[in-house]
């Protein structure tokens, strides 16, 4: 034995984390070639002046210092900078970064089960490679790997997983540099990304299986209790993290107001959404980078998802004692999601396959641990066992890989989401988007209006779509859309300045000024706006105000060639 624990030849062991590095190879190995996808990969990475300035100590303690994409993820942002200086604008290597850090996950997890259960089975090689295969290569996982966005996804996971390995030499030796590392790992986990709060809970549950550090014949409750005191630096920690993120979502206006969410309605897509990633796991397909929000749900459906979860969870209880892997994986699972089930919504998905990407860990182990009692008391044949994960690993690989082709750019993406999802405004709009700036302006004129079929609500794609009809000569319709838009939201800047551009063209200055000034009230540095004002005045032969327009223009943005070109024509 060494001195991890671990009774297995080393030349197995070897093996079995070759063959998952060629599982995640061969899945994940096309994205060196994709692009970045115009959902968020912009906020995050092209369009962000800091992170394609590259590292910095200025750029650095801006990542400190501020929320970012509505998130406080400091140590994301930092990594997004390192792949600029170290790759350049490559979207290949930025891609390959998100794969290093899944693989390493994927072993950190496998040896982590190695250590953890080899004191109880001699064979606890095959039910270790088994659960890192299905998280290396399960097609629900694909987003949080494929999408430069979801970088906090696999980064935030490396020290969650990181954090497993010194809580386990803190349990079995009790070193204060062990204990010291599981706060470090922990911290920085939650630096990545805030969901990494649940870190804490999820060691509780560790120390219940696989550590055993809980005998549940006597006096558990106190058992649990001081093991929970144990972590209550950990828990201050996520405290202090979930601070900081209502702050981050209430600044960027992430956060869901009641009235667009009622409190009711949460807690049966809640519900509801437990149960459906039970779906995605059994049955990985027509997955979505978006699925829209229900506007209700019968309410059978949320009844029966709260009497399952309560039954499943009843039963694991009741048998805790004789199957422990099964009662932590199940707790695993319904409290990761907790943060991001959707009580506090954040954003307009009802569900997403990244916020899986941990949660799943622990139905793997909950399935693939039963698994392997059943073959240990002779229920099941090993090689029957063997056989039948063998055959659902490659048919998830050949799913996983499909899935990923979808995230080649922006142009497969989005039709696939559309494809398998229905009443899908924000994919509508995203493509919409596309279409625009690739000129094609009747596919996004198309897109615009499911988008606001689909959600009433949806005054960007109305103000998009009002913009193409003026652009036709078509006023009077771009007129109603625009003053429909802002009826929606009277703050929106855009809509006010395209409209300004509309009353413009009519003639009607004065309410085109109007406009202009309102949606420069709204956006101070709307460089377009003041060029169109500064047009707008020397069309009035106001040419000093004209001047002076166009000179602010420039003051923020000296290379705008249109404004240079407008000002030469001021004598």
């Amino acid at each position: 034995m060494n001195k991890s624990g671990i009774k297995l030849n080393s030349k197995k062991v070897l093996l079995a984390a070759m063959m998952l590095s060629a599982l995640i190879l061969i899945v994940y190995g096309q994205c060196g070639t994709f692009e970045l996808v115009s959902y968020d990969d912009t906020s995050y990475v092209t369009n962000n002046a800091r992170v394609m300035q590259g590292i910095s100590a200025e750029n650095i303690s801006w990542a400190f210092g501020s929320f970012q994409s509505s998130n406080y993820h400091p140590l994301t942002m930092i990594s997004h900078m390192l792949d600029t200086t170290l790759f350049g604008n490559s979207a290949g290597a930025r891609h390959l970064v998100n794969i290093f850090l899944h693989l390493i996950n994927v072993l950190l997890l496998f040896f982590f089960l190695l250590k953890a259960t080899s004191t109880q089975d001699e064979e606890n090689l095959i039910p270790a490679f088994f659960v890192a295969a299905l998280f290396a290569i399960h097609p629900v996982h694909v987003e949080s790997v494929a999408w430069i966005s979801e970088r906090k996804d696999v980064l935030s996971t490396f020290f969650w997983l990181a954090a497993m390995h010194s809580w386990f030499d803190w349990a079995k030796h009790k070193k204060m540099s062990s204990y010291a590392l599981t706060f470090f790992f922990t911290g920085m986990g939650i630096l990545a990304k805030p969901m990494v709060v649940t870190l804490p809970a999820a060691l509780i549950l560790l120390d219940i299986w696989p550590l055993n550090r809980i005998d549940i014949t006597k006096n558990k409750f106190a058992q649990l209790a001081k093991l929970t005191a144990e972590k209550l630096p950990l828990f201050c920690l996520s405290v202090f993290s979930a601070v900081l993120t209502v702050m981050a979502q209430k600044g960027g206006g992430a956060m869901q107001s009641m009235e667009s969410f009622p409190f009711s309605l949460r807690v049966s897509n809640a519900l509801v959404s437990w149960i459906a990633y039970l779906r995605e796991l059994l049955a990985p397909v027509n997955l979505a980078v978006f699925y829209p929000y229900p506007h209700e749900i019968p309410i059978w459906k949320p009844v029966t998802a709260f009497i399952f979860i309560l039954a499943v969870s009843g039963i694991c209880l009741r048998y805790i004692k004789k199957f422990p892997f099964a009662a932590v994986g199940w707790f695993w699972y319904l409290g990761t999601l907790v943060p991001v089930i959707g009580l506090v919504q954040v954003g307009d998905q009802c569900m997403a396959d990244r916020y899986a990407y941990i949660p799943f860990i622990g139905l793997y182990i909950a399935i693939i641990y039963s698994a392997s009692f059943a073959v240990k008391k002779g229920y099941i044949p090993a090689k029957t066992l063997i056989a039948a994960g063998a055959a659902i690993v490659a048919i998830l690989t050949a799913v996983a890989y499909t899935q990923t082709s979808y995230w080649e750019n922006s142009e497969t993406l989005y039709p696939r989401a559309l494809a398998v999802t229905k009443n899908n405004h924000h994919m509508h709009y995203n493509y919409g988007n596309l279409m625009e700036r690739k000129k094609e302006l009747n596919k996004a004129a198309e897109h615009y209006k499911a988008a606001f079929k689909a959600d009433p609500s949806h005054y960007k794609a109305m103000t998009n779509l009002a913009i193409i009809l003026s652009r036709r000569g078509e006023d009077v319709s771009a007129m109603n859309l625009y003053n429909q838009a802002l009826k929606i939201n009277p703050d929106y800047a855009t809509a006010y300045a395209n409209r300004g551009i509309c009353y413009h063209k009519q003639g009607k200055y004065d309410f085109a000024i109007a406009d202009y000034r309102k949606a420069l009230e709204l956006e101070p540095n709307h460089v377009n706006t003041m060029i169109n004002m500064g047009l707008l005045f020397y069309t009035r032969g106001d040419k000093s105000s004209a001047k002076e327009w166009l000179l602010k223009a420039l003051s923020l943005d000296p290379e705008n060639k249109l404004a240079r070109k407008n000002l030469s024509m001021i004598h």
